[in-house]
């Protein structure tokens, strides 16, 4: 039998914020807790995060196979829920079963590992963002440039701060169509350059693979992804650039990929594509 929970959706700008807390390195992950302890300061927050580490899955979600969950606890009770999925299984299955009310905004991370550039396709901390704004609630994905570890605690107040600014703006619209990536650069936050709202850039990874010794599979051979990162803008317009400039970037997206332009060229032509001979 087939047993669904009953959710009231949050009303009102005044309502206490209800956060939902992900992210892709998974529930031991300690970006998360940094993130979280900051966090719970100005909202209430629920953890449900992946089981292990589920990084660079993308939007990819659970189908034809149950998903399980467990509670997480600590000294002061309740703080969470672990789910044997991925950080977009993770928000479908908070919002729609575990959560008894719709949660104001959806957040991933901490990650450690930027998500600027075409990562932001591959990352599965910026997919659960993305999967928030499916929902029609807003969503926000933070990540840290790897080297800067030390200072995530801290990067993770500052992301207090940008959350309650990107709420603010929010709750100004009817529609909640747009996530945000916020990436956080691998210098201190003290040497950071401040905060600049940038565009996506098509700075990506150019991907090899190097063949190494695997006993434990039949072939005995394995192959690992590597490459080096490459801008294609020059420019602290473009996150990636920004970013590598010390700079903390904010970057609004939407999920509608609709190539406008070619939308407009090609409409009214489609008769001409099959043709009697």
């Amino acid at each position: 039998m087939i047993q669904k929970r009953q959710q009231k959706k949050t009303s009102g700008k005044n309502s206490t914020q209800k956060i939902l807390l992900t992210n892709d390195d998974g529930i031991t992950a300690r970006g998360i807790w940094d993130l979280y302890e900051e966090l719970s300061k100005i909202a209430s927050i629920t953890v449900v995060a992946p089981d292990r580490e589920r990084s660079g899955t993308g939007h990819a979600f659970t189908f034809n196979t149950p998903l399980h969950y467990e509670e997480k606890r600590n000294k002061r009770g309740l703080n969470g829920f672990i789910v044997s999925g991925t950080p977009v299984d993770c928000v479908k299955f908070a919002i729609s079963y575990l959560l008894p009310q719709r949660p104001s905004v959806v957040v991933a991370g901490l990650n450690i590992g930027e998500n600027s550039g075409l990562s932001a396709f591959y990352s599965g901390t910026v997919a659960a963002a993305r999967e928030g704004a499916f929902w029609d609630i807003p969503g926000i994905a933070f990540s840290l440039c790897n080297g800067g570890e030390r200072y995530a605690r801290k990067y993770a107040a500052y992301a207090s701060s940008i959350l309650r600014w990107i709420v603010s703006r929010e709750q100004q619209k009817k529609n909640h169509n747009v996530y945000y990536n916020v990436n956080f650069p691998a210098c201190s936050p003290k040497n950071s350059r401040g905060i600049k709202v940038t565009a996506q850039s098509l700075a990506f990874f150019d991907d090899r693979y190097e063949k190494i010794d695997v006993e434990a599979h039949h072939t005995k051979k394995g192959y690992i992804i590597y490459g080096d990162k490459k801008d294609i803008e020059q420019s602290n317009r473009y996150d990636s650039y920004a970013l590598m400039n010390n700079y903390i970037t904010i970057t609004p997206l939407t999920f509608n990929a609709t190539a406008h332009k070619d939308y407009r060229l090609l409409k009214g032509k489609e008769k001409n594509i099959l043709t009697k001979r």
